[in-house]
């Protein structure tokens, strides 16, 4: 008879990110970074993110598409397409907040194409999700210009590939604006 052998314990244990709500505004986009596209009643930027460390390690690299109003005033939901941890946010303007999903590469496949697929068939949707109620309603009279979406796709991959070839400028950038955001808004990147 042989004895049973316990299953190792993990050695870290990551949390689930399913709708988790952060009492803080996200890092904004950096402007001079980001290839921008106009589309009616909305705005899109794409901008390549490399974030790391204080020692200029690379921690995450990838590409983010941004939903913006026309006047690009107010972001109402980000696709963070990274190469380690794909997320997108609810921005929630009014109480200064967003809402953080995790994505799932292996179910779903890859991110930007089903970010491309949720911008093309459920905008408003996404909206409202952001409080952006009257912004959807137009979305939803007006429409958005559709030849945006194959524009979209090569910035972001224009972008991804820069996260490689231009890291080690972009994570001493993103470092900086970081450690500006965070004097500003000492409560971003903690949760309750």
């Amino acid at each position: 008879m042989s004895e049973a052998v316990a299953a190792p314990k993990p050695e870290k244990t990551v949390q689930v990110v399913r709708g988790q709500h952060h009492k803080f505004m996200l890092l904004p986009v950096m402007h001079h970074n980001a290839a921008w596209f106009e589309a009616g009643p909305v705005t899109f930027a794409v901008e390549a993110r490399v974030l790391g460390d204080s020692k200029g390690v690379v921690g995450e690299r990838g590409a983010s598409l941004h939903v913006f109003n026309a006047e690009r005033s107010e972001e109402y939901v980000r696709f963070d397409n990274f190469q380690h941890g794909p997320h997108y946010h609810y921005i929630l303007n009014d109480l200064q907040h967003n809402v953080v999903w995790g994505y799932d590469p292996d179910i779903n496949g890859p991110m930007l194409p089903w970010a491309l697929a949720a911008i093309r068939e459920r905008l408003p949707a996404l909206l409202r999700r952001a409080g952006a109620e009257a912004l959807a309603e137009r979305v939803e009279q007006e429409g958005f210009d559709l030849a945006v979406l194959p524009k979209l796709q090569q910035a972001m991959e224009e972008a991804w590939a820069r996260t490689f070839t231009e890291a080690d400028a972009m994570v001493a950038e993103g470092r900086d604006w970081y450690v500006r955001w965070k004097q500003l808004h000492p409560q971003f990147n903690t949760v309750d």
